[in-house]
């Protein structure tokens, strides 16, 4: 998969994400939110995750990108919606027009 960048403005500076930053971003923002509705700690979202404190971390922080595995995990152990989780990763894979 090419690496796609879109444009992000930020105080008067234009920066290019490639398309897995986008995705550790939107990963990041689903997690946290995620974690605030369930009141969890982050220590108890990476039991659900059957992952590391220190990689669930690097996952709230957009630092990484988790497997499939714990992907799944998270669906499971977390009420999480599988379709519109895809869907939104699926967005921002075929999302060319800011490129």
């Amino acid at each position: 998969m090419p690496q796609q960048s879109s444009t992000v403005s930020t105080s008067g500076r234009v920066l290019r994400m490639s398309t897995l930053d986008r995705l550790k971003n939107s990963l990041k923002n689903e997690l946290i939110t995620k974690r605030a509705e369930l009141e969890l700690s982050q220590e108890k979202m990476a039991e659900r995750l059957y992952i590391s404190l220190r990689s669930y971390s690097e996952l709230e922080r957009g630092n990484s990108f988790c497997s499939a595995v714990s992907l799944i995990n998270y669906v499971n152990n977390c009420n999480v919606d599988k379709d519109k989780l895809f869907a939104m990763f699926d967005e921002i894979i075929n999302d060319t027009g800011n490129n």
